[in-house]
């Protein structure tokens, strides 16, 4: 696991060169015709004080999407800072665009022991276990904050230390933001437009009966797929974050963005638990906390990114609708009478709906 060949070493140092020289330079992602500026708040580069090919540790961490998300800055916010604190010995090398995989293969891959750290959603992380099922209920947050709070809540931390019977550590959660859908086809101004809507959603039941309550036809596919698949037609668009669909570029060929704050989606860090015990005891304290300091790190680009998507959007010419919360209500109240009752009692446990409730209700 931390053998490398030299020849792996040189692209990773010629990796970590570029980025340092780039300075918020955007690229393109896999599946993207337009790139996205990086916030100036994100952690550019890592420390070049420290060669890589002289650590005795060096993880392997893989994410889906472009070097420009806060995934992948947030990545290299623990390099540096794990870099710092053991003076280079113990590191980490990214691998962004679903190079080792989509966030189902990262994901079996920690479990397998095959890759060291993966980031993804619990929409996939739910196929493995349904413990994170509950995450993924629409509207069981009202807004980000308020799951940030329950995210970062000892309650929380139980939940990731049940990851380790998939033989997964749970280091912390980071997020995606608020799912909401993006088409091709005409502007969703009432919960109506929804039907008929052939959208792309993650491998997940939860999301594929979130969209069926909307009338929308869903279709599970990787995200590797998403860009092409809307840009030839074979869905009309997708449910995914703001950042997501700016970082991708999704916007440049879907025009309809609507804002319903349907779905937040937190993003468990995991790392494979063979790696994991593999570290020295001081190594493993590190790793929870560079995971945890870098959470802040993450959401403030996050919520900085959103507003630049927004000004992007206008000036490519996305429409983006904002629903009302009366139309949010409404929206709610579909889902707690036709999609929550398929999965409380069941796939989610209502003694972690009330947990969550409890912690909200003393915010």
């Amino acid at each position: 696991m931390f053998k490398r060949r030299s020849i792996a070493v040189l692209l990773v140092t010629v990796m970590l060169f570029n980025l340092c020289a780039c300075s918020a330079q955007s690229t393109e992602t896999t599946n993207s015709t337009e790139s996205s500026k990086a916030p100036e708040s994100a952690v550019q580069s890592t420390d070049s004080s420290y060669d890589i090919a002289n650590a005795t540790y060096v993880l392997k961490a893989g994410h889906v999407l472009s070097d420009t998300h806060p995934y992948h800055k947030s990545l290299q916010y623990m390099d540096e800072y794990l870099a710092k604190e053991t003076n280079g010995d113990l590191r980490i090398e990214i691998y962004p665009n679903a190079q080792l995989g989509n966030e189902r293969d990262l994901q079996e891959g920690c479990s397998m022991g095959t890759i060291d750290i993966g980031i993804g959603a619990t929409a996939t992380l739910s196929n493995f276990t349904t413990d994170f099922a509950l995450f993924d209920l629409p509207y069981l947050f009202a807004d980000k904050d308020q799951a940030r709070s329950v995210l970062h809540s000892e309650w929380a931390n139980q939940k990731l230390s049940e990851l380790e019977s998939l033989d997964m550590i749970g280091l912390t959660f980071w997020e995606a933001g608020m799912f909401d859908v993006i088409n091709s086809k005409h502007p969703i101004k009432e919960i109506s437009d929804y039907s008929g809507l052939t959208i792309r959603v993650m491998e997940n039941d939860i999301f594929m009966a979130t969209m069926t309550a909307l009338g929308i036809n869903p279709v599970p596919m990787a995200w590797s797929e998403v860009f092409t698949s809307i840009q030839n037609g074979t869905v009309d668009g997708t449910s995914n974050p703001i950042v997501t669909i700016y970082v991708s570029s999704i916007y440049t060929i879907a025009k309809n963005f609507t804002i319903a704050n349907m779905m937040y989606s937190p993003i468990p860090v995991i790392m494979s638990k063979s790696t994991f015990d593999s570290l020295p005891e001081d190594y493993q304290k590190l790793m929870y906390e560079a995971a945890e300091k870098a959470s802040s790190v993450e959401y403030g680009m996050i919520d900085e990114l959103e507003g630049q998507a927004l000004d992007a959007f206008a000036s490519e010419g996305c429409e983006v609708t904002y629903f009302t919360d009366e139309q949010i209500a409404e929206c709610q109240k579909i889902m707690k009478e036709k999609v929550w009752p398929q999965f409380v009692g069941g796939k989610v446990a209502q003694s972690d709906i009330d947990a969550i409730e409890g912690i909200i209700a003393g915010l």
